[in-house]
């Protein structure tokens, strides 16, 4: 090429472009959706385990399975996914967790394993679903001691789930239909503790008449924090 063809070639720098800089694009809150999802699916497991308006060894485990799957396992495990894009370690580890959890009790629903009529009949299958429970038990109590100081809704929640896992621990393993009845209850009020931080999340997008119940409880945590880091300080 000659030179003064080079010099006819001119860089879209010399032509007054400027290249664009990479810009990264904040996510919205997951919350919303991880929460929603959770709350459905816990909302649904606590009517089977609960024996809440039908009967306990209810053979028809059809709504548990698709809720459990689609909405406990796929909806909330993909918040999880997004809430780690998103920089919270918080939300990410409840949704990614629980989501596997839920995805874990749609797929043996599927497979026709409900623990819950053969308590008495098989101690192999009441034992293994004790071992179950007690692993997320301890999983549970971890995160729940980690968050305490995260949002009242939050420790709400971990707090119901952690009282659920235990009764249904125990209740498995020794065959308690009665305890496995009151574990079904105690994720009734988990989910109710989700509908809650649903709410939270969904509301601070726009005005809600019930918007001081979230100031109320922000205020309630900085101020515990305030005056635990000045207990501190004074030590």
């Amino acid at each position: 090429m000659s030179e003064e063809a080079h010099h006819s070639v001119s860089s879209p720098a010399d032509q007054g472009y400027k290249p664009v800089e990479p810009r990264f694009r904040p996510f919205a809150n997951p919350g919303g959706p991880g929460w929603a999802a959770l709350a459905v699916s816990l909302f649904t497991f606590s009517f089977y385990a609960g024996a809440i308006g039908m009967p306990f060894d209810n053979p028809n485990v059809a709504t548990l399975a698709s809720t459990s799957l689609i909405i406990g396992g796929l909806v909330v495990f993909i918040s999880g996914m997004w809430a780690f894009a998103a920089n919270d370690t918080v939300h990410a580890t409840i949704f990614t967790l629980y989501g596997s959890l839920f995805g874990a009790v749609g797929y043996l629903s599927v497979l026709g394993f409900n623990v819950y009529n053969t308590l008495e009949q098989d101690k192999t299958v009441s034992h293994a679903a004790g071992t179950f429970w007690l692993a997320w038990t301890l999983i549970t109590l971890v995160i729940m001691l980690g968050t305490v100081r995260y949002s009242a809704g939050t420790t709400a929640f971990m707090a119901f789930l952690f009282i659920s896992f235990v009764v249904l621990a125990g209740g498995t393993w020794a065959g308690g239909k009665s305890a496995v009845k009151a574990g079904g209850w105690f994720s009734f009020f988990a989910s109710l503790s989700c509908i809650y931080n649903t709410f939270v999340v969904v509301q601070k997008v726009g005005y809600s008449p019930l918007s001081g119940i979230r100031s109320v409880t922000e205020r309630f945590h900085r101020k515990t924090i305030r005056d635990e880091d000045s207990a501190a300080a004074n030590v």
